[in-house]
């Protein structure tokens, strides 16, 4: 049941982000390293950077404070 409720929220964040000119995107990493945490990392679609979680290691909780943050940001400015 976990794992649905997971997937439905990561496909919620995805929706969301994308709105936003961004891309989430998933660790697909078989071994976990240094560089690949196994989580999440939030991409800008027009640069192609990588916004946050530069190693994979963003969880879902984290993802959804980055993207109310932004959504604010994107509101005032």
């Amino acid at each position: 049941m976990d794992a649905e409720i997971s997937k439905v929220k990561e496909n919620y964040y995805r929706r969301w982000a994308k709105r936003m000119g961004l891309f989430l995107k998933k660790s697909r990493g078989k071994r976990l390293n240094i560089n690949n945490r196994g989580g999440y990392v939030l991409v800008d679609l027009n640069t192609n950077t990588v916004m946050h979680g530069e190693k994979f290691d963003l969880d879902l909780e984290q993802v959804e404070k980055i993207l109310e943050k932004y959504e604010k940001e994107l509101r005032r400015g």
